[in-house]
């Protein structure tokens, strides 16, 4: 069967995903997973669930790849591992903003939604990879 699709629809659908991703900004962090080759892909993760939780997203949505580890860099330079463990992603998060000075900045400015960067080792560190 053939299904046409109407203007109704059409604006359901388009209403939908827009509340779908404002409620993105308020329950979920989006990270900007980023490999060696510079290859780079948005993740999200809800702000409740674990650091492990989180790896798993990230393994699940690289097609179910191994992690030798995940990091970030710092406002200052240094890399800084994301350990997998039971801790909430929120409270990583609040742990490397709430210091002084923040180690964890938003990849976008203002306006843009907030997006932290994650650099994923995979063991793989070679173009054709990517």
């Amino acid at each position: 069967m053939y299904y046409k699709m109407t203007t109704l629809n059409t604006n359901t659908y388009t209403d939908k995903l827009a509340e779908y991703i404002e409620s993105i900004k308020n329950s979920m962090y989006t990270f900007e997973v980023t490999k060696c080759c510079n290859y780079s892909t948005f993740v999200t993760v809800y702000k409740d669930e674990t650091l492990a939780d989180l790896y798993n997203r990230i393994i699940l949505h690289f097609g179910g790849i191994e992690i030798d580890r995940l990091y970030f860099i710092s406002s200052e330079g240094g890399q800084i591992n994301i350990p997998l463990s039971k801790k909430p992603v929120f409270q990583f998060v609040r742990d490397n903003i709430l210091t002084n000075p923040i180690k964890w900045v938003p990849v976008y400015p203002v306006p843009a939604p907030i997006v932290y960067r994650i650099y994923l080792d995979d063991g793989h560190c070679h173009e054709h990879y990517c």
